[in-house]
């Protein structure tokens, strides 16, 4: 399929995302009208930016003890298979609003951002890199979503898995699968999972920059109560570190090029090393 034929045959979700993007710019820029009001301060006076680094990650006492890790193990699993029954229901579904919220909650930020740089309120290049940050994965989140769609490495009817699982349940799986082809779906859904956790992160990651965007001068128990739960989020510096290795691995994952090389590429590797060892090149 060319490239244009691609395009077309997605042009309604194309249509959609690009509405939810600029719906965002828009209604953040407003918000951010409303809530910072007609004269912004100084950019040189302090606390009239937002510090882009906070990080106030905190464990609660006891919280890896390994009695409690073998007690949660079972939920873990159960937690899966659940999670891996309502994503072949609802595949579709999930992966289009998880993309179209993602674009609407990182847009409506950057909305309200672009309006507080060209006001004064926001000075810096902290902010530039941070909206450069946010359009960067909005354009790899659309193409790991595409993946997931149709991956690159997948198996014949998975294509139709949606369809076989809503018309036929759980028990039409082994007409169309092999044990093969679900050790290849768990992998995927690996990638799915972690490419919801990246989204999730970076959409709580705006969320503390459009709250406490609007209160720049509070602190401790003035700060709102959504932006102390979502600072720990608002570390840009490790995002931009862990972010792409999250999204390489989902985008491997979830491709299905991980599966492939570990069951066929990589035994020969293997082999071949093990062969150079013993027996020289």
């Amino acid at each position: 399929m060319s490239l244009i034929e691609t395009i077309q045959s997605k042009e309604v979700d194309i249509y959609i995302s690009l509405f939810f993007t600029l719906l965002g710019l828009f209604l953040g820029a407003i918000l951010d009208r409303i809530l910072k009001g007609k004269s912004p301060q100084s950019a040189n006076q302090p606390g009239s930016s937002v510090n882009l680094t906070f990080n106030t990650v905190v464990n609660p006492p006891g919280a890896g003890t390994p009695d409690k890790n073998q007690d949660m193990t079972p939920i873990i699993c159960m937690m899966l298979v659940l999670a891996g029954v309502i994503y072949l229901f609802f595949r579709a579904e999930i992966l289009n609003v998880l993309s179209w919220i993602t674009l609407f909650t990182l847009s409506l930020w950057a909305g309200g951002t672009l309006h507080s740089l060209y006001r004064g309120f926001f000075a810096g290049r902290t902010w530039v890199v941070a909206l450069f940050f946010s359009l960067a994965f909005c354009v790899v989140a659309t193409f790991i979503t595409d993946e997931a769609f149709t991956p690159t490495q997948a198996p014949q009817n998975f294509a139709y898995s949606q369809q076989i699982i809503n018309e036929q349940g759980l028990t039409g799986i082994k007409k169309y699968f092999v044990l093969e082809d679900i050790h290849w779906f768990l992998l995927h859904l690996a990638g799915v999972l972690l490419f919801i956790y990246a989204s999730l992160r970076m959409m709580l990651f705006s969320t503390y920059f459009i709250v406490a965007g609007a209160h720049p001068n509070t602190n401790g128990s003035d700060e709102p109560w959504l932006s102390r739960k979502t600072r720990k989020y608002a570390n840009l510096r490790r995002n931009m570190l862990f972010m792409p290795v999250l999204l390489g691995l989902a985008y491997l994952l979830t491709s299905g090029l991980a599966f492939d090389w570990f069951i066929h590429t990589m035994p020969n590797q293997v082999n071949a090393l093990m062969n150079t060892v013993l027996y020289g090149r």
